[in-house]
């Protein structure tokens, strides 16, 4: 027990990481499990002073060895900022084996009558065009290493919404391209695949509310309606969970798995709004 332990906590050991939107929620969960499982990451984010914070975190994970790790911050937007991650990656550790598309926006007015060209381009942007072009860089680096891809989606891919229209469509695209990756890829021994995490409260849906107060009693109302339609019943999905699923996808223990659009969401996404708590 305790070697298979031991194997777990090492189940990243030695690779390079490549961690978008680390600075807080998700990505940056998804860092510390990195850290904490042997491998050499670097964290990219907008705001330098969250950045900064994560990183110390992962370095506290990782028993001080902060060697294993290099903060990037930029706009993956911005293509000098793709570029210079990829580039400062493999200018410190020498390679990159796994790249993980985290970064994303969201905002509540994607309506059809209420979007504007302006919000529909910042998310589409972000979740869509600056993944595609972000791998498009990095590519040359995995394929040198057989590495592997792991787009961080979400489970409004697979369901009609409203009105909250675009970040769907955003997400939809990204599980396509996450399924024609696969294929285009494969042939350079590049592994591709998503996780489809439900209902996460991280600040990607700070645009949702005014202030932190009012944050919270979204989340804890959305939360709420979540649980109510998942076979799990009474269990939340969690950063840590969503963490564990991308590290088993970026792992060798993945090796024959590609294409694959995981759901992370305690089953909502198969169990409709009825599903059963007798």
């Amino acid at each position: 027990m305790a070697s298979r332990r031991s194997e777990h906590n090492e189940q990243l050991k030695g690779k390079v990481c490549v961690v978008t939107g680390a600075s807080s929620g998700l990505g940056e969960s998804i860092a510390i499990m990195f850290a904490q499982r042997g491998a050499s990451v670097t964290l990219c984010g907008r705001n330098e002073d969250r950045l900064q914070a994560s990183l110390t975190l992962c370095v506290q994970a990782s028993g001080g060895q902060a060697d294993r790790f290099l903060a990037v911050s930029g706009d993956v937007v911005d293509p000098s900022a793709r570029k210079s991650i990829v580039e400062k990656t493999v200018e410190k550790f020498g390679r990159l084996d796994v790249l993980v598309a985290n970064a994303g926006v969201n905002d509540p007015k994607t309506g059809i009558l209420t979007a504007s060209e302006e919000t529909f381009d910042k998310i589409m942007n972000t979740n869509v065009k600056a993944v595609f072009f972000l791998i498009q860089e990095a590519v040359p680096h995995l394929a040198a290493n057989k590495g592997n891809i792991v787009v961080v989606s979400s489970m409004s891919s697979r369901a009609a919404s409203s009105p909250n229209i675009v970040y769907p469509m955003s997400k939809a695209a990204v599980d396509h391209l996450t399924r024609c990756l696969a294929v285009d890829l494969g042939p350079r021994e590049i592994r591709v695949n998503a996780v489809n995490p439900s209902l996460i409260p991280t600040r990607i849906r700070r645009e949702f509310a005014p202030d932190e107060e009012s944050l919270d009693k979204h989340f804890a109302e959305a939360l709420v309606t979540e649980i109510a339609k998942q076979p799990l019943g009474s269990v939340g999905v969690t950063k840590e969970a969503v963490a564990e699923a991308v590290s088993f996808l970026a792992s060798d223990a993945a090796s024959f798995l590609t294409g694959l659009c995981m759901p992370v969401d305690g089953g909502r996404s198969f169990a409709g709004t009825f599903g059963n708590k007798s």
